[in-house]
C-alpha cells in the first residue's frame, strides 16, 4: 500500500494506492480505505489537518478504484490570543418552585 502525504499552501494532501487484487497469481485479500483510516493514519504520524475537502473511496477488487486522493484543510494555530479572565459572578439561589395544591373533593 502506498500513502503519500504532502502539506502544500494551506492543504494536506493525501494519495492512497493499494495492490490490485488478481484472481490468479499471488493472493492479496480485498482491501477498502475511507476518510475514517486516512484521518486514524494523519493522527498516528501527528500532522494537523481540518476540515476534508475532497473524499475518495479505495477498493482494489477493481483497477479504476485502487487509487485515490483525499484533500484536507490545514489546521491553522491562532496564537496572537491573549488571556482572559471574565468576572465571577455571584451565584443566584434558585427559584422556589410552587407546590401543586391536592384538590378537595366536594360532598354532596
Amino acid at each position: 500500500m502506498t500513502f503519500d502525504v504532502k502539506e502544500e499552501d494551506e492543504k494536506v494532501i493525501v494519495f492512497v494506492e493499494l495492490p490490485h487484487q488478481r484472481r490468479t497469481g499471488k493472493v492479496i485479500e480485498r482491501q477498502r480505505i475511507q476518510t475514517e483510516e486516512v484521518t486514524r493514519e494523519l493522527s498516528l504520524r501527528e500532522i494537523e489537518h481540518g476540515k476534508a475537502i475532497q473524499l475518495a473511496d479505495v477498493q482494489n477488487w477493481q483497477e479504476s478504484t485502487r487509487r485515490g486522493t483525499w484533500i484536507f484543510e490545514k489546521k491553522k494555530i491562532d496564537k496572537s490570543a491573549e488571556k482572559v479572565i471574565l468576572p465571577i459572578e455571584e451565584e443566584k439561589p434558585a427559584p422556589k418552585k410552587r407546590k401543586s395544591r391536592a384538590k378537595k373533593k366536594t360532598s354532596k
